[in-house]
Protein backbone atom coordinates (compact mmCIF):
# COMPACT_ATOMS: atom_id res chain seq x y z
CA UNK A 1 0.00 0.00 0.00
CA UNK A 2 2.74 2.18 0.60
CA UNK A 3 5.46 2.55 -2.27
CA UNK A 4 8.73 4.83 -2.08
CA UNK A 5 8.98 6.81 -5.80
CA UNK A 6 12.78 7.14 -7.22
CA UNK A 7 13.17 10.59 -7.62
CA UNK A 8 12.46 11.04 -11.64
CA UNK A 9 15.03 11.92 -13.91
CA UNK A 10 14.89 14.62 -17.08
CA UNK A 11 14.89 12.61 -19.78
CA UNK A 12 10.97 12.33 -20.78
CA UNK A 13 9.57 13.46 -17.79
CA UNK A 14 10.46 17.41 -17.89
CA UNK A 15 10.35 20.01 -20.76
CA UNK A 16 6.94 17.90 -22.54
CA UNK A 17 5.22 17.00 -18.97
CA UNK A 18 2.35 19.22 -18.46
CA UNK A 19 0.92 19.25 -14.92
CA UNK A 20 -2.19 20.21 -14.18
CA UNK A 21 -2.25 22.06 -10.25
CA UNK A 22 -6.37 21.71 -9.22
CA UNK A 23 -6.73 24.14 -6.27
CA UNK A 24 -9.81 25.06 -4.18
CA UNK A 25 -8.76 28.74 -4.56
CA UNK A 26 -5.37 30.18 -5.77
CA UNK A 27 -3.56 31.53 -4.46
CA UNK A 28 -3.92 32.24 -0.45
CA UNK A 29 -1.33 33.66 1.51
CA UNK A 30 -1.28 30.54 4.13
CA UNK A 31 -0.05 28.21 1.41
CA UNK A 32 3.27 28.90 0.61
CA UNK A 33 3.82 25.34 0.72
CA UNK A 34 1.68 25.07 -2.85
CA UNK A 35 3.69 28.32 -3.78
CA UNK A 36 7.28 26.69 -3.17
CA UNK A 37 5.81 23.36 -4.83
CA UNK A 38 4.97 25.19 -7.84
CA UNK A 39 8.15 26.91 -8.43
CA UNK A 40 9.97 23.61 -7.78
CA UNK A 41 8.01 21.88 -10.39
CA UNK A 42 8.27 24.73 -12.83
CA UNK A 43 12.44 24.47 -12.48
CA UNK A 44 12.57 20.90 -13.47
CA UNK A 45 11.58 22.66 -17.11
CA UNK A 46 8.25 20.77 -16.45
CA UNK A 47 5.46 22.79 -17.64
CA UNK A 48 2.48 23.71 -15.16
CA UNK A 49 -1.28 24.99 -15.49
CA UNK A 50 -3.05 25.85 -12.05
CA UNK A 51 -7.13 25.68 -12.17
CA UNK A 52 -8.30 27.44 -9.19
CA UNK A 53 -11.88 26.36 -8.42
CA UNK A 54 -12.44 29.76 -6.54
CA UNK A 55 -11.14 33.29 -7.45
CA UNK A 56 -8.59 34.43 -4.36
CA UNK A 57 -10.64 37.15 -1.39
CA UNK A 58 -7.45 37.97 0.94
CA UNK A 59 -6.47 40.86 -1.58
CA UNK A 60 -2.62 40.31 -0.27
CA UNK A 61 -0.18 38.28 -2.44
CA UNK A 62 3.87 36.63 -1.88
CA UNK A 63 5.89 38.57 -3.86
CA UNK A 64 7.27 35.04 -5.11
CA UNK A 65 4.27 34.61 -7.27
CA UNK A 66 5.78 36.87 -9.59
CA UNK A 67 8.27 34.27 -10.60
CA UNK A 68 5.04 31.40 -11.16
CA UNK A 69 5.15 30.77 -15.01
CA UNK A 70 2.08 28.40 -15.20
CA UNK A 71 -1.03 30.17 -16.55
CA UNK A 72 -4.29 30.45 -14.21
CA UNK A 73 -7.62 29.74 -15.30
CA UNK A 74 -11.04 30.50 -13.00
CA UNK A 75 -13.47 28.19 -12.94
CA UNK A 76 -16.40 30.21 -13.17
CA UNK A 77 -19.41 30.15 -11.73
CA UNK A 78 -21.87 27.69 -13.09
CA UNK A 79 -24.44 29.05 -15.30
CA UNK A 80 -28.04 28.04 -15.97
CA UNK A 81 -26.80 25.68 -19.00
CA UNK A 82 -28.06 22.27 -18.26
CA UNK A 83 -24.69 19.82 -17.38
CA UNK A 84 -25.54 17.32 -19.64
CA UNK A 85 -25.18 19.55 -22.47
CA UNK A 86 -21.48 20.64 -21.07
CA UNK A 87 -20.59 16.83 -20.46
CA UNK A 88 -21.74 16.20 -24.38
CA UNK A 89 -19.83 18.75 -25.65
CA UNK A 90 -16.56 17.59 -23.53
CA UNK A 91 -13.64 16.38 -25.82
CA UNK A 92 -12.45 13.35 -24.93
CA UNK A 93 -15.63 12.28 -23.05
CA UNK A 94 -15.35 8.66 -21.23
CA UNK A 95 -18.90 7.82 -22.01
CA UNK A 96 -18.31 4.49 -20.00
CA UNK A 97 -17.23 6.16 -17.29
CA UNK A 98 -20.44 8.01 -16.72
CA UNK A 99 -22.10 5.23 -13.93
CA UNK A 100 -18.98 6.30 -11.86
CA UNK A 101 -19.38 10.23 -12.13
CA UNK A 102 -22.97 9.68 -11.08
CA UNK A 103 -22.36 7.04 -8.43
CA UNK A 104 -19.47 9.09 -6.75
CA UNK A 105 -21.59 12.46 -7.33
CA UNK A 106 -24.38 10.27 -5.40
CA UNK A 107 -22.39 9.87 -2.48
CA UNK A 108 -21.05 13.71 -2.33
CA UNK A 109 -23.70 16.11 0.41
CA UNK A 110 -26.40 17.18 -1.88
CA UNK A 111 -25.59 20.92 -1.52
CA UNK A 112 -22.10 20.38 -2.81
CA UNK A 113 -22.84 17.83 -6.21
CA UNK A 114 -24.14 20.45 -8.89
CA UNK A 115 -20.97 22.73 -8.42
CA UNK A 116 -18.38 20.09 -8.00
CA UNK A 117 -19.79 18.49 -10.89
CA UNK A 118 -19.95 21.83 -12.81
CA UNK A 119 -16.20 22.44 -11.82
CA UNK A 120 -15.09 18.82 -12.81
CA UNK A 121 -16.54 19.89 -16.31
CA UNK A 122 -14.70 23.11 -16.38
CA UNK A 123 -11.47 21.69 -15.05
CA UNK A 124 -11.82 18.41 -17.56
CA UNK A 125 -12.98 20.70 -20.51
CA UNK A 126 -9.58 23.04 -20.27
CA UNK A 127 -7.18 20.68 -19.42
CA UNK A 128 -8.11 18.29 -22.24
CA UNK A 129 -7.65 21.16 -24.48
CA UNK A 130 -4.56 22.88 -23.13
CA UNK A 131 -2.75 19.43 -23.34
CA UNK A 132 -2.45 18.64 -19.71
CA UNK A 133 -0.88 15.24 -19.40
CA UNK A 134 -1.39 14.54 -15.56
CA UNK A 135 -3.34 16.01 -12.60
CA UNK A 136 -2.31 17.08 -9.22
CA UNK A 137 -4.77 18.26 -6.30
CA UNK A 138 -3.85 19.78 -3.05
CA UNK A 139 -5.80 18.56 -0.53
CA UNK A 140 -7.87 14.84 -0.52
CA UNK A 141 -10.87 16.97 -0.24
CA UNK A 142 -12.95 19.30 -2.78
CA UNK A 143 -9.83 19.84 -5.23
CA UNK A 144 -9.13 15.83 -4.79
CA UNK A 145 -13.05 15.54 -5.93
CA UNK A 146 -12.84 17.63 -8.97
CA UNK A 147 -9.67 15.86 -9.67
CA UNK A 148 -10.98 12.48 -10.04
CA UNK A 149 -14.09 13.41 -11.44
CA UNK A 150 -12.06 15.08 -14.15
CA UNK A 151 -10.08 11.48 -14.54
CA UNK A 152 -13.53 9.85 -14.88
CA UNK A 153 -14.68 12.06 -17.61
CA UNK A 154 -11.22 12.28 -19.35
CA UNK A 155 -9.08 9.38 -18.69
CA UNK A 156 -6.20 11.98 -17.56
CA UNK A 157 -4.36 10.61 -14.52
CA UNK A 158 -4.16 12.34 -11.13
CA UNK A 159 -2.40 12.27 -7.71
CA UNK A 160 -3.11 14.03 -4.77
CA UNK A 161 -1.30 15.46 -1.94
CA UNK A 162 -3.17 14.69 2.00
CA UNK A 163 -1.97 17.16 4.39
CA UNK A 164 -3.90 17.93 7.71
CA UNK A 165 -7.10 19.51 7.95
CA UNK A 166 -8.28 17.58 5.18
CA UNK A 167 -7.82 13.61 6.89
CA UNK A 168 -7.38 15.00 11.06
CA UNK A 169 -10.79 16.42 11.27
CA UNK A 170 -13.82 14.55 12.66
CA UNK A 171 -16.14 13.64 10.44
CA UNK A 172 -13.99 12.98 7.11
CA UNK A 173 -16.15 10.78 5.16
CA UNK A 174 -13.14 7.95 4.36
CA UNK A 175 -15.46 5.97 1.75
CA UNK A 176 -14.93 8.99 -0.77
CA UNK A 177 -11.48 9.57 0.34
CA UNK A 178 -10.44 5.69 -0.44
CA UNK A 179 -12.61 6.20 -3.95
CA UNK A 180 -10.44 9.07 -4.44
CA UNK A 181 -7.14 7.29 -3.60
CA UNK A 182 -7.87 3.99 -5.25
CA UNK A 183 -8.22 5.97 -8.12
CA UNK A 184 -5.41 7.95 -8.25
CA UNK A 185 -1.89 7.12 -9.51
CA UNK A 186 -0.70 8.00 -5.96
CA UNK A 187 -1.82 10.18 -2.62
CA UNK A 188 1.08 12.10 -1.54
CA UNK A 189 1.20 13.23 1.96
CA UNK A 190 3.91 15.13 3.64
CA UNK A 191 5.16 13.58 6.71
CA UNK A 192 5.60 9.82 7.95
CA UNK A 193 3.11 10.64 10.88
CA UNK A 194 0.36 11.29 8.03
CA UNK A 195 1.79 8.05 6.23
CA UNK A 196 0.81 5.96 9.26
CA UNK A 197 -2.17 7.49 9.96
CA UNK A 198 -3.46 7.12 6.32
CA UNK A 199 -2.12 3.80 6.05
CA UNK A 200 -4.33 2.51 8.65
CA UNK A 201 -7.46 4.40 7.46
CA UNK A 202 -7.52 3.54 3.71
CA UNK A 203 -6.28 0.05 4.12
CA UNK A 204 -7.22 -2.31 1.58
CA UNK A 205 -8.67 0.65 -0.42
CA UNK A 206 -5.52 -0.52 -3.08
CA UNK A 207 -4.30 3.75 -2.27
CA UNK A 208 -0.96 3.84 -3.41
CA UNK A 209 0.72 5.84 -0.89
CA UNK A 210 4.10 7.76 -0.54
CA UNK A 211 5.66 10.32 1.70
CA UNK A 212 7.49 13.35 0.48
CA UNK A 213 8.53 16.05 2.92
CA UNK A 214 7.65 19.30 1.74
CA UNK A 215 10.65 20.79 0.56
CA UNK A 216 12.44 24.79 0.48
CA UNK A 217 14.20 26.48 -2.04
CA UNK A 218 17.12 28.48 -1.64
CA UNK A 219 17.33 30.23 1.60
CA UNK A 220 18.69 33.83 2.96
CA UNK A 221 21.64 32.79 5.10
CA UNK A 222 21.28 32.68 8.43
CA UNK A 223 21.44 35.72 10.96
CA UNK A 224 24.14 35.02 13.89
CA UNK A 225 23.63 35.81 17.78
CA UNK A 226 25.03 38.87 17.82
CA UNK A 227 22.52 40.08 15.05
CA UNK A 228 19.31 39.28 16.52
CA UNK A 229 17.27 40.59 19.12
CA UNK A 230 17.60 39.74 22.73
CA UNK A 231 14.28 38.41 24.15
CA UNK A 232 12.44 38.59 20.97
CA UNK A 233 10.36 35.82 20.61
CA UNK A 234 8.15 34.99 17.45
CA UNK A 235 5.16 32.89 16.76
CA UNK A 236 4.26 32.47 12.61
CA UNK A 237 0.97 30.89 11.41
CA UNK A 238 -2.99 31.67 11.59
CA UNK A 239 -4.61 32.30 15.11
CA UNK A 240 -6.36 29.36 15.42
CA UNK A 241 -7.03 26.75 18.18
CA UNK A 242 -4.69 23.91 16.66
CA UNK A 243 -1.66 26.59 16.80
CA UNK A 244 -1.95 26.58 20.44
CA UNK A 245 -0.35 30.51 20.75
CA UNK A 246 -2.88 30.86 24.05
CA UNK A 247 0.04 28.62 25.63
CA UNK A 248 2.47 31.00 24.35
CA UNK A 249 0.76 33.90 25.92
CA UNK A 250 0.58 32.14 29.20
CA UNK A 251 4.22 30.82 28.91
CA UNK A 252 5.17 34.87 28.35
CA UNK A 253 3.39 35.80 31.51
CA UNK A 254 4.67 33.16 33.70
CA UNK A 255 8.33 34.38 32.40
CA UNK A 256 7.61 38.67 32.23
CA UNK A 257 8.49 39.22 35.92
CA UNK A 258 11.60 38.03 35.87
CA UNK A 259 12.62 38.96 32.13
CA UNK A 260 11.82 42.54 31.15
CA UNK A 261 13.76 42.06 27.88
CA UNK A 262 10.70 39.17 26.99
CA UNK A 263 8.73 40.33 23.44
CA UNK A 264 6.68 38.06 21.31
CA UNK A 265 5.93 38.80 17.63
CA UNK A 266 2.79 37.10 16.29
CA UNK A 267 2.71 36.83 12.55
CA UNK A 268 -0.31 36.38 11.35
CA UNK A 269 -4.44 36.34 11.46
CA UNK A 270 -7.38 34.06 12.39
CA UNK A 271 -10.53 33.26 14.28
CA UNK A 272 -8.74 33.81 17.57
CA UNK A 273 -7.24 36.52 17.30
CA UNK A 274 -10.09 38.52 19.41
CA UNK A 275 -9.76 36.10 21.85
CA UNK A 276 -5.85 36.06 22.16
CA UNK A 277 -5.81 39.91 22.11
CA UNK A 278 -8.19 39.58 25.18
CA UNK A 279 -6.16 37.07 26.88
CA UNK A 280 -2.93 39.03 26.91
CA UNK A 281 -5.24 42.06 28.52
CA UNK A 282 -6.53 39.44 31.07
CA UNK A 283 -2.29 38.45 31.44
CA UNK A 284 -0.94 42.42 31.64
CA UNK A 285 1.19 41.87 28.96
CA UNK A 286 -0.23 43.72 25.97
CA UNK A 287 3.09 45.45 26.34
CA UNK A 288 5.11 42.21 25.84
CA UNK A 289 2.91 41.08 22.52
CA UNK A 290 2.48 42.52 18.99
CA UNK A 291 0.11 41.31 16.64
CA UNK A 292 1.20 42.04 12.88
CA UNK A 293 -1.33 40.08 11.15
CA UNK A 294 -0.61 37.71 8.20
CA UNK A 295 2.69 38.89 6.16
CA UNK A 296 4.15 37.47 2.88
CA UNK A 297 6.96 35.31 3.15
CA UNK A 298 10.01 37.97 2.55
CA UNK A 299 8.59 40.13 5.79
CA UNK A 300 8.28 36.70 7.85
CA UNK A 301 12.10 35.71 6.61
CA UNK A 302 13.04 39.35 8.16
CA UNK A 303 11.53 38.05 11.55
CA UNK A 304 12.88 34.84 11.41
CA UNK A 305 16.37 36.41 11.27
CA UNK A 306 15.51 39.11 14.16
CA UNK A 307 14.13 36.66 16.60
CA UNK A 308 15.96 34.89 19.25
CA UNK A 309 13.61 31.80 19.31
CA UNK A 310 10.27 30.93 17.65
CA UNK A 311 7.88 29.00 19.79
CA UNK A 312 5.35 26.90 17.92
CA UNK A 313 3.13 25.13 20.52
CA UNK A 314 0.95 22.89 18.13
CA UNK A 315 -1.74 20.78 19.98
CA UNK A 316 -4.60 18.50 18.09
CA UNK A 317 -7.74 20.88 18.32
CA UNK A 318 -10.89 20.12 19.67
CA UNK A 319 -12.71 19.16 16.16
CA UNK A 320 -9.50 16.79 15.77
CA UNK A 321 -7.59 19.05 13.19
CA UNK A 322 -4.33 19.62 13.41
CA UNK A 323 -0.83 20.30 12.28
CA UNK A 324 1.54 18.22 10.08
CA UNK A 325 4.17 19.52 8.86
CA UNK A 326 4.30 23.21 9.59
CA UNK A 327 6.69 25.26 6.84
CA UNK A 328 6.89 27.80 9.23
CA UNK A 329 9.42 25.07 11.08
CA UNK A 330 11.33 24.46 7.99
CA UNK A 331 11.99 28.13 7.15
CA UNK A 332 13.37 28.81 11.08
CA UNK A 333 15.73 25.69 10.34
CA UNK A 334 17.03 27.74 7.22
CA UNK A 335 16.77 30.97 8.75
CA UNK A 336 19.07 29.00 11.92
CA UNK A 337 16.33 29.51 14.58
CA UNK A 338 15.72 27.43 17.44
CA UNK A 339 12.31 26.45 17.82
CA UNK A 340 10.27 25.26 20.96
CA UNK A 341 7.78 23.15 19.98
CA UNK A 342 5.59 20.05 20.53
CA UNK A 343 4.96 16.15 19.00
CA UNK A 344 2.26 17.09 16.94
CA UNK A 345 2.21 14.56 13.82
CA UNK A 346 5.17 15.48 11.69
CA UNK A 347 6.90 18.02 14.18
CA UNK A 348 9.51 15.66 15.61
CA UNK A 349 10.30 14.88 11.46
CA UNK A 350 11.79 18.52 11.94
CA UNK A 351 12.55 19.10 15.33
CA UNK A 352 15.05 16.40 17.15
CA UNK A 353 14.95 17.19 20.71
CA UNK A 354 17.61 19.39 21.64
CA UNK A 355 19.25 19.24 17.94
CA UNK A 356 17.66 21.72 15.94
CA UNK A 357 15.21 22.46 19.08
CA UNK A 358 12.98 21.56 22.29
CA UNK A 359 10.21 19.06 22.27
CA UNK A 360 7.17 19.69 24.68
CA UNK A 361 3.91 18.21 25.86
CA UNK A 362 1.12 20.32 24.24
CA UNK A 363 -0.76 22.59 26.51
CA UNK A 364 1.91 22.36 29.10
CA UNK A 365 2.29 25.56 29.86
CA UNK A 366 5.12 25.66 32.40
CA UNK A 367 7.52 22.80 29.81
CA UNK A 368 6.99 25.64 27.35
CA UNK A 369 8.58 28.33 29.41
CA UNK A 370 11.29 26.22 30.75
CA UNK A 371 11.87 25.43 27.51
CA UNK A 372 11.67 29.03 26.22
CA UNK A 373 13.87 30.45 29.61
CA UNK A 374 16.44 27.17 28.36
CA UNK A 375 17.14 28.64 24.69
CA UNK A 376 17.09 32.61 25.57
CA UNK A 377 19.94 31.67 28.74
CA UNK A 378 21.98 29.26 26.88
CA UNK A 379 24.24 30.81 23.83
CA UNK A 380 26.66 27.45 23.53
CA UNK A 381 23.00 25.41 22.91
CA UNK A 382 21.56 27.67 21.03
CA UNK A 383 24.35 28.49 18.76
CA UNK A 384 24.60 24.53 18.25
CA UNK A 385 20.70 24.58 17.20
CA UNK A 386 21.28 27.48 15.12
CA UNK A 387 24.28 25.63 13.39
CA UNK A 388 22.26 22.19 13.04
CA UNK A 389 19.00 23.93 11.25
CA UNK A 390 20.40 24.35 8.30
CA UNK A 391 21.98 20.97 8.18
CA UNK A 392 18.84 19.10 8.44
CA UNK A 393 17.12 21.79 6.14
CA UNK A 394 19.44 20.70 3.41
CA UNK A 395 19.49 16.95 4.34
CA UNK A 396 15.73 16.47 4.18
CA UNK A 397 14.16 19.11 3.02
CA UNK A 398 15.64 20.69 0.00
CA UNK A 399 13.29 21.15 -2.83
CA UNK A 400 15.68 19.87 -5.52
CA UNK A 401 15.26 16.41 -3.94
CA UNK A 402 11.32 16.34 -2.89
CA UNK A 403 10.31 17.79 -6.50
CA UNK A 404 11.97 14.88 -8.10
CA UNK A 405 10.59 12.59 -6.27
CA UNK A 406 7.17 14.35 -6.39
CA UNK A 407 7.89 14.12 -10.47
CA UNK A 408 8.71 10.72 -9.79
CA UNK A 409 5.04 10.06 -8.61
CA UNK A 410 3.27 11.80 -11.04
CA UNK A 411 5.00 9.56 -13.49
CA UNK A 412 3.95 6.06 -11.99
CA UNK A 413 1.19 4.33 -13.81
CA UNK A 414 -2.01 3.41 -12.05
CA UNK A 415 -1.97 -0.24 -11.54
CA UNK A 416 -5.42 -1.63 -11.02
CA UNK A 417 -6.13 -5.36 -8.88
Amino acid sequence: MTTDFPPSSSEGQAGDFHVGYVLKQYPRLSETFILNEILGVEETGTRVSVFSLRPPTEGRFHPGLSAVRANVHYVPAPEKAAFLDAIRSLPGLQTDRLGEVLDFVDRLPADRRARLVFDAIAVADRAHRTGVDHLHAHFLTVAAHTAHLAHLLTGIPYTVTAHAKDIYRHGINWEIAARVGASASAVVTVCDANLNYLSARLDGSGTRLVRIYNGLGPQPAPAPLGARTPGLVLGVGRLVEKKGFDVLLEAVAQLAPVRPELRVVLVGDGDCRTDLEQQAQRLGITDRIVFTGAQPQQVVAEWLRRAHLMVAPCRVGADGNQDALPTVLLEALGAGLPAVSTPVAGITEIIEHGVEGLIVGSDDVEATAAAMARLLDGSEQWQAMSDAGPRTLAAKFDRRDTIGQLIGAMHQPRVTA
